[in-house]
């Protein structure tokens, strides 16, 4: 046999011995190991035991959705009350996502003799008690107080008012006198005419919707109500003030209501119910 043949059979046997040992030593110079070695966490012993139920794997938490941050704000971060552009007018409660600010009433539709009277109570006031006075929104009657109702019971609420004043029939309501009043929270103070006709009418409603409120665990209306539309308002609690001057404010509307006397009364043919920006009707049998 030659040297080259019998030096080729030396490197053969060689990696004959040396392939599938585990040993470093005979094999001079640097070696990567082709093998993966296991995580300790995740050895064979532990692995055996998850696949028997003996133990349970580390959960990595995961953070919620970013759209579900939007619904469990923190309370630094809700919308907060800013009186000043809302002509000083605060909120009778705090403002929270899915509450709903909500009200019964009758509408009354403005006209010019009413916003001349208007005026006239609005110089009245600023000139003798005096307190600035803002005029009213929307003028209405209310047959509720200003209540929560959660977004989720909105249709609901609108269903059960609506079945429970379909038996009621229209009516009229005329206006007698002004008065004062101020609000349980003593924020604001309003200047309103009393419905001196339709007070019975006015009742009956009150008496439906109470129970349409009993039934969802929010509060009845007044016990003893006095029924009346409010034409002016006032931050804070002036009641007294504003009630010295009744007289001149009462001689001043009859003078409207004799040259006017047709401006006084409204023709109610249907129901309102606000709840935040949306707005529901019920109209009432003729």
């Amino acid at each position: 046999m030659s040297a080259s043949s019998k030096g080729s059979l030396s490197l053969l046997s060689v990696y004959n011995h040396s392939d599938g040992s585990d040993e470093d030593d005979d094999v001079p110079g640097a070696r990567v190991s082709v093998k993966r070695e296991s995580p300790k966490e995740w050895s064979e012993n532990e692995t055996k035991k998850v696949m028997n139920n003996q133990i349970v794997p580390k959960l990595i938490s995961l953070p919620p959705p970013v759209a579900l941050n939007s619904l469990f704000l923190a309370s630094e971060d809700r919308p907060k009350d800013n009186p000043e552009l809302h002509q000083g007018r605060v909120r009778s409660f705090a403002h929270e996502r899915g509450n709903w600010s909500t009200f019964v009433y009758v509408q009354c539709e403005t006209n010019l003799v009413l916003q001349s009277f208007m005026d006239v109570v609005k110089v009245l006031c600023e000139t003798v008690v005096p307190v600035p006075i803002e005029p009213v929104d929307e003028f209405h009657v209310s047959l509720t107080k200003t209540f929560v109702l959660k977004h989720h019971w909105i249709d609901s609420f609108i269903e059960s008012v609506r079945q429970s004043i379909k038996e009621l029939s229209s009516f009229n309501i005329t206006f007698g006198s002004v008065q004062v009043y101020c609000n349980d929270e003593k924020t604001r103070t309003f200047i309103g005419l009393t419905v001196q006709v339709g007070q019975e009418a006015l009742m009956a409603c009150v008496h439906d919707l109470d129970k349409c409120l009993a039934e969802f665990k929010l509060p009845c209306f007044f016990e003893d109500p006095s029924f009346h539309l409010s034409v002016a308002w006032c931050s804070g609690d002036h009641e007294q003030s504003i009630r010295s001057i009744l007289p001149q404010l009462d001689v001043a509307f009859r003078q409207f209501t004799h040259t006017h006397p047709d401006k006084w009364t409204i023709h109610v043919k249907q129901l309102f119910c606000k709840s935040g920006n949306k707005l529901f009707a019920f109209h009432l049998a003729n």
